[in-house]
């Protein structure tokens, strides 16, 4: 337990949530207006010390602090509503994604008045592992083009296991955390009941495993339930901000 909180102390301290014994980099300039629109959204850190967004706060958020939807709560219901059209520039124009995510932290504090609270919550998760048997996962060689098809996998442009967790936990609506262990790159093919996975009808004809079965059966991974502690994140204030 002491380990785990003293991991999560210092993902929050990097991420700039509590006390800095000096001020955090700040873009030159920077414009904020809010878009009518409800849907679509990007986040663009560009080169010549640029960032470019168009994103629902919320959104902007776990971008700046580099977590997930699940480890940020509270604030306002217009956290998820409300679109703002973001421009910015850094002071030098060599500022790497790095420096201009710390920028985008302050960004929301002083112009959202954005502050937030570290902490902890223990969340059910699933671990992706290795199989009773060997995985069966295809390294792919220098230059060589997936097999990947619409016809034969539902996983395409993935190329590594963590990849594959990240991608999983929109279908199993739980953080997949990789503990395979597997370096490199694979042609990883992964055809499952994808419709049963989003909670609609199958189509006529169509018999297709689980995603847990057809982990096991394509792949050899497997996804384990269990429970851990995960960085959350409290919205404790934040204001809509005054354009310009």
């Amino acid at each position: 337990m002491r380990t785990i909180l003293a991991v999560i102390t210092t993902l929050f301290l990097v991420g700039g949530v509590t006390a800095q014994t000096s001020p955090p980099p700040a873009f030159e300039v920077a414009s904020v207006k809010y878009d009518a629109r409800t849907a679509g959204s990007w986040c663009r850190f560009l080169p010549g010390g640029r960032l470019s967004a168009s994103s629902w706060v919320k959104q902007l958020i776990l971008i700046a602090w580099g977590v997930e939807d699940y480890q940020v709560s509270g604030g306002p219901g217009w956290l998820t509503s409300d679109w703002y059209n973001i421009e910015a520039k850094a002071p030098r124009s060599d500022a790497g994604q790095p420096e201009m995510t710390l920028m985008l932290q302050a960004l929301l504090a002083d112009r959202f008045k954005l502050r937030l609270r570290q902490g902890a919550k223990e969340l059910s998760v699933y671990e992706l592992r290795i199989d009773r048997n060997r995985p069966k996962l295809r390294p792919l060689q220098d230059g060589e083009a997936s097999q990947c098809g619409r016809d034969n996998s539902f996983a395409c442009g993935i190329r590594t296991p963590a990849q594959l967790a990240k991608s999983l936990q929109y279908l199993v609506n739980r953080p997949v955390i990789d503990k395979t262990g597997i370096d490199g790159r694979f042609d990883i093919l992964l055809d499952f009941d994808v419709y049963s996975s989003r909670g609609q009808t199958l189509p006529p004809g169509f018999d297709k495993p689980s995603v847990f079965k057809a982990l096991q059966e394509q792949l050899g991974l497997r996804l384990d339930p269990q429970k851990t502690l995960f960085p959350a994140l409290v919205v404790e204030s934040i204001q809509r901000p005054s354009e310009n």
